[in-house]
Order: C-alpha cells, then structure tokens, then sequence
C-alpha cells in the first residue's frame, strides 16, 4: 500500500477533513486569506498565519508574525497536534489503521497484510480507577478517532456496556471508511439526576467490531465515577403574590423543597424581607399531599431563643418537604390610604456546603384594616345629609359670604426610578458567598467554573461564559482602559463593593471573577424584575453602560431603541453567542491555561 502523508484538520465545531501532502512541493501556507493551501476561519487566525515545511524530517512548522518575518520553528512529527485559532491540526503520515482515543498512548491498529488476531478480552481484574468524574444530571463527554489502515473498505461498529444505555449517546453508531480514510465519533454520558443514580465507579467499555475483519475485536473499559452529591431545588411561593385577608395582618404561602440527588441533604431555610418591615416565618405544612417519609426537622435556637423564621431540615434523596409560609408585618395599620407590597425571600443553604445557595421569592400586600377612602365617604354622605337638613341658613351664608380665589392645584411629581447600591444588609443572602474562592472545588475547566458560578445564582452558565468573551475574549489577565480586572472586565469601584461581599480578595483569580461578576448581574437582575423589567436584554445593557443610567433612560419613558447602539450591540453579540458558549470556553483552556 502506498505510504500516504496528510494533515487532518478538525474545527472548533468537530468538522473534520484531510489536506494530501504533495512531495513535489514541500510548503504548506495556512490562514484565514484564500489563496493559502489550507484557510481556517476564526477571529485569532491571522490571513498569513504560518507554514509546514514538509522537506525535511521530522516536519517544521514556523508562525508568521504581525510585522513580517517567521518565528521561531517547532518540530512537527506524527499524531502531534498543532493549535490554530481553535482548529486542530493532526500529521498523519504512513499507514495507521484501527481505532484511536483521545487519551496519550491509547492506540488500537490493525496491522496491514496479516491475519486478524483474537479477539482481546478485558483483563480479569482491572483496577478500579476511574478516568472519568461526573455528577448526577452533568455530562462528561470525549471523541473516539477511528481510522481503516486496510486496503478495502470496512465498516466499524461501536458498541458500549457497563452502564445503563439512557445515560449514553454516541454521535453514530457505525461508519464506513475507505482504504486509510478516518472519523471521529463523539461519546457523552449523562447520569440522570434523581435518587437512583448510585454513587458508584462504573466500568464503561466500548468495543469496536467489523464484518471485514471477523476474528477481530478492540475493547477498553474507561472508568466513569458517579459521585455522591445532593440537588435540592426551592418553588416559588404559591401563591406568588400574597394579599393579606380582611382585619387580619398576616397572609399565608406555601412553599416546597425537594431534595432529587443520590445521598442526604442538610438544608437550613431562612425567611427575610427585603428592609425588613415584615417577619417570614417558616413551619412544616400539616397532613399535606405527598409529603415523603424519612423527612426531618428542627427549629435552630441560640441563648434559650427561638427563631421561627429558621428551619433546618433533613431530606433523603428523592424527598419533599411542604412548608407553609406566615409573613406579618411589624407594624399593624388599622387605617390607612392604601396598600403596603412587600417582597420577601426564602433562601435556602447547605449545613455541609454540598451544595450551592438557593433562594425563592415572592410579594405581600397589606392592607389596612379601615380604608380612609372609607370614612372620606361616610364623611361626605353626613355632609350632604347636614347640608340638606340645614340648606336654607347655608344658601344665605354663602350668598353673604366673600368670594376667594382657588389655588391651583400642582400633581406632585411621579417617584423616579433610583439605583440603589448593594450593601450586606440589602442583598439577598441567596446572592452573597458562603465562602469565596475557599470552596472552590479543585482543579476546574472554565466551562466548569461558569456552571458552578451559574448554578449558584440560577443564570445560563452559556450567557455568563458569551459575556465572558464579549468583555475579555476569556482572557483572565486581560485589563481595560478605566482599570477593570480579568475576565468579566469589572470595574475597581463594582471590585470594592461586591468581593468582601462574597468573600473574595484577588480580581485576577478566574473564578473569583466570575463569581464577582455574576452577583453582580444578578443584583441588577433582581433589582430591575422587580421594577418590571425582567427580559435579561435590560440587566446587560446595565451591566455595560451603568444601572444608574439605565434607570434614568427608563424614568423618561424610553424603550429600548433609545439605549445607545453601542450598548444594543454588546446586548446582541452576548445573546448570539450563548450558541457557541462551548467552543468558546474549550478555546479558552487552550489559548489560557490555569
């Protein structure tokens, strides 16, 4: 079989194909202008970007720079991987054959011209080592390269056990490759949220097979860790908006906590309202449909008091727990113009910090007890009936009564929209850290980080990573003109405000970037929803130009299209790059390494 030299070529987005190197040439030109031999696109790749040089052994590869001239040359052999602006690209040289794992060293090849050997069982006893860690509801995920070094045709079949089949996917199945063509098979595994996820080391094995070559099996167990992690989540108070009833102060809610992960959960509640005019108190809801057994709770006491706006709770896993909700205010009205809202929160926090701050919130209306509009009325009837009683001694005054002029009534100005800065007493618990960067779970791809942070203040993990990029292009070192630090590009005076509130010190740490920047929108987000405002377009273009001037903008009644358009357009490229919020973070990790 003629030997063959070409370089696979894999994009951000998995395509892949082949470039045939040709001896008699000995140079390829790659970047992103047309007239090189191989064009990549991609905002990083420049339109000259560098060469191969394929006339020596091994390979050299040297980048053009961005004043002219080449850098300093590398070596580039065989299976070796050469990044550009987030393509692969793979030298493939001779002839490879079999099935290959992105994993160093974990090569199958089917030799040319011999018989196909036995097939290769797992050995008897493997070590229990797991390759892959995952969470119940997180999806883990890797590319099997598959590659026919053979003269004919064959088609490759993959198959995988040791795990139940709905947690798996593979992109195909099976695939048909010509003498020395080669694919690429991605695999994900998902275990289910829920209780009868086991925490487990599970052995997954895949085994690949072919009609062409019968006698011929590969397997290889890849050891997936489950691991053992409570998933609590918090309703919404139902009803969302409370009213309190006739002559009574207090109004009622129900609220439920369910705990859908795979070991116990220690969760303590606390119910506050937001400036505190109101008292939230919380208690397990009587005989109430559904609720499991196994279940258990206590009230905390501190100094002989009892806080009955605290409750620590016990879940098993798939356990849910039905509360019931009693808000009163502080100070009782038994007259009054009008109705008092008031929004309220119940947070919820994990004992053993398994898991991340939850929060719930809902509005209370209090009404007074005697309306005044009530007793203007009875006023005004007494009035009318004097008046008619004694109309005749009245008409004679006011004939011989002076005339006066009527002042002139001016409407008081509408309540203008304020921003008001966040401070530990105003913030919702749910937003501020339990404990910074000090929790941070080891060793963290960005993609992980942007959905641990996401989870903790329930936003799209895509939109924060997408704003990432669009603030720094995912560069925690990178430095704007006013001063902001790292990847979220947040400004020294937003630093001081918010780091000691979610107990963070270093602005070039990712993850406490991220975390800072992240509480942040989130404020905005919370605060804005409450004015009814709640389409996240709003609490981004916030974010950009200044929550201050944003609510000035809406204070005159302007709609979106009087924002100026260099803050819609920092709106629209974040929202358009939620769909590639993936590639952009596996770009990250190789462009900055932690």
């Amino acid at each position: 079989m003629p030997r063959r030299q070409q370089i696979e070529i894999i994009s951000p987005h998995g395509q892949v194909r082949f470039y045939a190197l040709d001896p008699s040439v000995g140079v390829v030109n790659i970047g992103q202008h047309p007239d090189n031999d191989i064009v990549l696109d991609g905002p990083d790749v420049r339109p000259f970007h560098g060469l191969v040089d394929y006339r020596r052994q091994p390979f050299q590869y040297a980048a053009l720079g961005e004043e002219g001239g080449f850098g300093e040359e590398r070596p580039f052999s065989q299976w070796e991987r050469l990044q550009i602006g987030g393509h692969e690209l793979v030298l493939v040289e001779g002839e490879q054959a079999g099935l290959a794992m992105n994993r160093p060293g974990q090569f199958s090849s089917l030799p040319n011209g011999q018989t196909p050997p036995d097939a290769t069982p797992l050995p008897s006893e493997s070590p229990m080592e797991a390759h892959w860690h995952a969470r119940p509801g997180q999806t883990v995920r890797n590319n099997l390269t598959i590659q026919n070094s053979g003269d004919n045709p064959a088609t490759f079949h993959i198959s995988l056990t040791g795990v139940p089949l709905e947690w798996v996917w593979l992109s195909q199945e099976a695939t048909t490759l010509p003498p020395g063509g080669q694919a690429s098979v991605q695999l994900s595994v998902t275990p289910p949220l829920g209780p009868d996820t086991v925490p487990d080391i599970y052995p997954l094995t895949w085994q690949m097979t072919s009609p062409e070559y019968p006698d011929w099996v590969h397997r290889e167990a890849l050891y997936l860790k489950v691991d053992a992690a409570p998933a609590v989540q918090i309703s919404r108070p139902e009803p969302t908006h409370t009213i309190s009833p006739a002559f009574r102060r207090a109004g009622k809610a129900g609220i439920t906590v369910a705990n859908w992960g795979n070991v116990p959960a220690q969760v303590y509640l606390s119910g506050q309202e937001r400036r505190g005019d109101c008292l939230v108190q919380i208690d397990p809801a009587p005989n109430a449909p559904g609720q499991e057994d196994g279940i258990e709770w206590e009230r905390p006491e501190a100094d002989g008091a009892i806080y009955p706006n605290n409750l620590l709770l016990q879940l098993p896993p798939g356990g849910i727990a039905h509360l019931r909700l009693t808000i009163t205010p502080v100070f009782g009205r038994r007259f009054g113009m009008g109705s008092l809202h008031h929004r309220y929160t119940v947070s919820s926090q994990s004992v053993d910090g398994s898991f991340a701050p939850l929060s719930s919130s809902g509005t209370f209306e209090s009404r007074p007890a005697i309306r005044m509009g009530f007793i203007f009325l009875l006023v005004l009837v007494l009035a009318l009936g004097a008046l008619y009683l004694w109309r005749d001694s009245f008409v004679s005054n006011i004939t011989r009564a002076r005339t006066r002029p009527l002042a002139a009534q001016v409407d008081s100005p509408a309540p203008r929209l304020a921003w008001m800065a966040p401070s530990a007493d105003r913030v919702p618990v749910a937003l501020l850290s339990t404990g910074g960067a000090t929790h941070r779970p080891g060793d963290q791809t960005y993609t992980e980080m942007f959905q641990d942070v996401a989870r903790l203040y329930g936003v799209d993990w895509r939109q924060l990573a997408s704003q990432a990029y669009r603030e720094s292009r995912l560069n925690p070192n990178a430095q704007g003109s006013a001063g902001e630090y790292g990847l979220m590009q947040i400004l020294p005076s937003t630093w001081n405000e918010w780091a000691p509130l979610v107990k963070v010190d270093n602005p070039w740490d990712p993850y406490s970037n991220i975390l800072v920047g992240a509480a942040y929108y989130s404020y905005i987000h919370s605060y804005f929803s409450d004015l009814g405002y709640s389409d996240p377009q709003w609490a981004l273009a916030a974010y950009n130009w200044g929550p201050e001037r944003t609510l000035g903008l809406l204070d005159r009644g302007s709609d979106w299209f009087s924002l100026p358009l260099t803050q819609r357009m920092y709106v629209a490229d974040i929202l358009i790059g939620v769909e590639n919020a993936q590639a952009l973070t596996d770009e990250a990790e190789v462009r900055y390494p932690q």
